[in-house]
């Protein structure tokens, strides 16, 4: 079982170039403004985007000070792929809402400090294209490496092309880039004219394979499709579905050398209680099986003194 141990995102990952804060569109709150209901102010140190519950003369008090005023909506819209997100109460919340534009490309160029993987989720547009430079290109930095490919699958003929149900690879994990100690990894969604560009989430970090030295993911691994939604029933007889996003859980079994049992356990400890991105293989057509989710279970058992086992359970979380 592979999985990508984050990188934290700071305000010095984000190079010039990237999705600005504010963004176009995007409005910073300023003490003393007069605010509309409905509008909307983002609170940049927060990298959150809140909006006006009422008319407010002079906005003195910071939204997130003013919860009664102020509603806390989303992450602004460079840190919208980067959850979870720190709401203005404190709590940790993952969010389905993609970046999205349909009048430029989408690109981040990020400094990172020895990553060697990508997993980029919710993919729409024409193709997705990752360059690594050895330092950032405005100081002299050099392209190493740059892999792209086609977002939908390529037609197999003209009936597929006209009529088939050709494949959305949505979301990709990209591995074996090279690693330096300040590099810039800028990664790109494009698209042509008013195309649909998006991306929902966005991992960078490194690689990591959780036996250690040998074994794997069994066979019969399991992954279910899986809505999130919210049902109500009104007093009229209809129901009201709110549909949050979609994902999949997945459990499977992990084989390791015994020996590697205790260290299993400390990285098992350490997946706990936030997202990651879980690949059971790294061969070749096995997109979806790139899952972002919480580890919710990892129970560790020792069937032979050399040979130790470990059942998974990934609880999907929105993407």
């Amino acid at each position: 079982m592979y999985y990508i141990e984050r990188i934290p995102m700071t305000n010095a990952t984000f190079l010039a170039g990237s999705i600005a804060e504010p963004a176009p569109g995007e409005t910073e709150w300023v003490s003393g403004a007069a605010i509309t209901k409905g509008q909307e102010r983002i609170r940049s140190g927060l990298h959150r985007v809140f909006k006006a519950a009422a008319d407010i003369a002079s906005s003195t008090v910071p939204p997130e000070e003013a919860p009664t005023v102020w509603q806390d909506m989303r992450p602004t819209r460079r840190h919208l792929p980067f959850g979870p997100n720190i709401k203005s109460n404190g709590l940790r919340v993952y969010q389905s809402i993609a970046l999205t534009s349909t009048t430029e490309n989408l690109e981040y160029r990020l400094g990172m400090r020895y990553a060697n993987a990508i997993a980029l989720y919710g993919l729409r547009g024409a193709r997705w294209r990752v360059k690594v430079f050895d330092k950032p290109e405005s100081s002299g930095g050099v392209l190493q490496v740059e892999r792209t490919d086609t977002i939908k699958a390529p037609a197999l003929g003209y009936w597929d092309y006209g009529f088939g149900q050709r494949i959305e690879r949505d979301r990709i994990l990209i591995t074996g880039l090279p690693i330096f100690p300040n590099a810039e990894i800028r990664i790109t969604v494009e698209g042509t004219e008013d195309q649909m560009r998006a991306l929902s989430q966005c991992e960078v970090g490194k690689l990591q394979f959780l036996p250690g030295d040998w074994g794997g993911v069994l066979a019969g691994l399991s992954r279910t499709p899986r809505v999130i939604s919210e049902s109500k029933q009104e007093t009229d007889g209809t129901t009201t579905v709110a549909i949050y996003g979609n994902t999949y859980d997945m459990r499977g079994t992990v084989l390791l050398k015994g020996v590697r049992e205790d260290a299993a356990l400390s990285q098992l400890r350490g997946l706990l209680l936030k997202g990651v991105a879980f690949a059971p293989t790294l061969a070749q057509g096995f997109n979806q099986s790139l899952n972002f989710g919480l580890l919710k279970s990892a129970r560790v058992t020792r069937p032979d003194v050399k040979r130790s086992e470990v059942e998974i359970e990934i609880e999907g979380l929105p993407t």
